[in-house]
């Protein structure tokens, strides 16, 4: 059975990955709409491309932080009580 200090890592490093990963596809998605960009030629395409992913880079930045402050809530919350009460050597 895991520890209550693995149970709480391994929960705040999931958290993390979740924010992370759908930070950084809400951000593309809602840069990649957004009426200012524009998409008509090869030179503008190219540069709202880079600032879609620099946005984007930005945005998941944050939602990483994020997700690991809920994963590490998520992860006091939700140890196994049975960690609380073992001995240290058992």
């Amino acid at each position: 059975m895991a520890t209550c200090g693995e149970w709480i890592k391994k929960s705040a490093c999931i958290g993390a990955s979740l924010g992370g990963v759908a930070g950084f596809f809400y951000a593309a998605y809602i840069m990649a709409t957004s009426p200012a960009l524009g998409w008509t030629d090869v030179l503008d395409t190219m540069e709202s491309v880079v600032v879609v992913i620099v946005c984007a880079v930005m945005i998941s930045s944050l939602c990483i932080a994020i997700g690991w402050l809920a994963g590490l809530v998520l992860g006091i919350v939700a140890s196994p009580l049975s960690s609380f009460t073992e001995k240290p050597g058992h």
